[in-house]
């Protein structure tokens, strides 16, 4: 198991991004809904560095859908669109 690492930066253009680093799974997915209920208004949500989410994870996602943007890697994009996340989320994916 790789433990979960939460970092809280800005990007080019000021806007808060939660970097996500390891898995996320139900033993960590209440301090990875702390992160995010952390920052109230819109929020990047960096996955970039996450090996493995289950269903509690995404559905703290879910929970955030509205107001976050998830950058992920190609090889997490197709779990995202399955679950139904990028119908209720902005979500940006990148070369892994």
């Amino acid at each position: 198991m790789t433990p979960l690492t939460l970092t809280t930066t800005t990007d080019p253009q000021g806007r808060p991004v939660l970097k996500v680093a390891g898995e996320i799974d139900l033993s960590n997915t209440a301090t990875f809904e702390t992160a995010l209920a952390q920052n109230k208004g819109p929020l990047v949500v960096d996955l970039t560095e996450v090996h493995y989410i289950d269903s509690a994870g995404m559905s703290v996602l879910f929970t955030h859908a509205e107001r976050v943007e998830v950058v992920a890697t190609s090889l997490l994009v197709p779990l995202l669109e399955m679950s139904g996340l990028t119908s209720m989320a902005t979500v940006r994916g990148v070369e892994s």
